[in-house]
């Protein structure tokens, strides 16, 4: 029975290469690199496009508007939300709205961010807006010193980055909206500089027959929203609409408050002011051909008017060339150029010249009589003498034929 031997510098060899790869695996370091690519142009351009995947993902569809006038064509939605109020500027605008809210939809509004005396649906529900002075501005500042200093304390308690950030803030005012026991109270962290105002809420006189709130929520500086019932529909109005913009609707329950404002029917509009795009970017993404086209055009056209091309040679002064020569190659200059005209002038000016010192009464006479008198001086063919005269259709044949023509008639005369 034969027996394989393993040679022991083999096994020698085979632990040293395993040893070696052992080594090599637990020296490499394994991690995740994330590199922030930052928001697309999209989101950019768009502030309501994380509250929008968050609609469409609940099983809504969501439309985009930039103004009032397509409010007609939006009959499928049954939620309208305005994040501007400069959307509402006259009474026609302000129709289509409580038309629309009469019908069953439900419109989340904006208040006013500068003044509410031009905004008409605020005064229409007896809306006003004030903006609270920050008490805290009277306050000493802390010294940057001392803000470093507590910074560095609280690294070493080992609180996170943004744990220290929020202690720095203000103090947080949360809007407590209460609806029922169903769904619970919800907090929201609007902005407690702007609060809304209402006789009804205020006690003060208020008229009945006016639109009153039957709900509004508010924090420790004030209404920040309130809500009223029109016809069918639903009017809800808010001080701060950056509460669903893609920066703060992942906080506290801002998100599902814009869900359950959204109507039960119907999809969800936005009626947003849309930044268009650079006439820069348009011509890139729709007209790439044209810019292409116009870039050729114009290396044609600097390649046809350009003098010269490459570096200036100098003029070599030894060399001249004959008074012959030189007539000879202005002359094919001028032929090359289409210049036949040009060239053949001079001679016909002096043979009409002549023929009017030499022929009695020819400067009188019609052009078609003169033709007749130079062919009766000079023995020759009217017609013939009407080409070399008066054609300037020139090749290189019939132009040689009418110089021709032209000395014989000069000499004639």
């Amino acid at each position: 029975m034969n027996q394989v031997s393993v040679s022991p510098r083999l096994i020698a060899a085979i632990i040293v290469v395993l040893l070696l790869s052992w080594g090599l695996y637990a020296s490499i370091e394994f991690y995740d690199d994330r590199v922030e690519s930052g928001w697309t142009a999209e989101a950019r351009h768009n502030p309501y496009l994380a509250a929008q995947q968050f609609i469409t993902q609940s099983g809504i569809e969501v439309s985009d508007a930039d103004s009032l006038i397509g409010l007609d064509a939006l009959d499928g939605a049954g939620t309208l939300f305005i994040s501007e109020s400069n959307q509402v500027t006259n009474s026609r605008q302000l129709a289509q709205v409580m038309a629309w809210l009469e019908r069953g939809g439900s419109v989340i509004y904006t208040a006013d961010s500068v003044a509410h005396g031009d905004d008409l649906l605020l005064q229409e529900f007896d809306v006003e807006v004030d903006w609270r002075d920050d008490e805290d501005e009277d306050q000493e500042e802390t010294p940057l010193s001392e803000r470093i200093r507590d910074y560095n304390r609280q690294i070493e308690e080992g609180k996170t980055r943004e744990e220290i950030a929020g202690s720095f803030g203000s103090e947080t005012s949360l809007t407590l909206v209460e609806f029922g026991d169903d769904i619970g109270d919800l907090e929201i962290e609007f902005d407690d500089r702007k609060v809304l105002i209402h006789p009804y809420i205020s006690g003060s006189d208020h008229d009945s027959t006016r639109p009153q709130p039957f709900s509004w929520s508010f924090s420790d500086y004030g209404v920040h929203m309130m809500q009223f019932e029109v016809g069918d529909g639903l009017l809800t109005i808010v001080t701060d609409p950056g509460i669903w913009t893609s920066y703060r609707i992942d906080e506290y329950d801002h998100a599902y408050l814009l869900w359950i404002l959204s109507s039960g029917e119907g999809d969800f509009a936005f009626l947003r002011p849309v930044l268009g795009d650079m006439i820069d970017t348009l011509i890139l993404r729709n007209a790439s051909e044209l810019l292409i086209a116009a870039a050729l055009l114009i290396l044609i056209w600097i390649w046809h008017m350009g003098s010269r091309f490459g570096r200036l040679v100098p003029r070599d002064r030894s060399r001249t060339r004959a008074l012959a020569e030189h007539f000879s190659s202005i002359s094919h200059y001028l032929w090359h150029r289409r210049d036949g005209e040009y060239l053949i002038t001079p001679l016909r000016q002096r043979v009409l010249r002549r023929a009017s010192l030499g022929i009695a009464d020819f400067s009188r006479a019609e052009p078609a009589e003169q033709m007749e008198l130079l062919a009766q001086r000079c023995d020759l063919n009217a017609d013939a003498i009407t080409r070399a005269l008066q054609d300037n259709d020139f090749n290189e044949t019939t132009f040689v034929q009418k110089v021709k023509l032209l000395k014989r008639i000069e000499q004639s005369l």
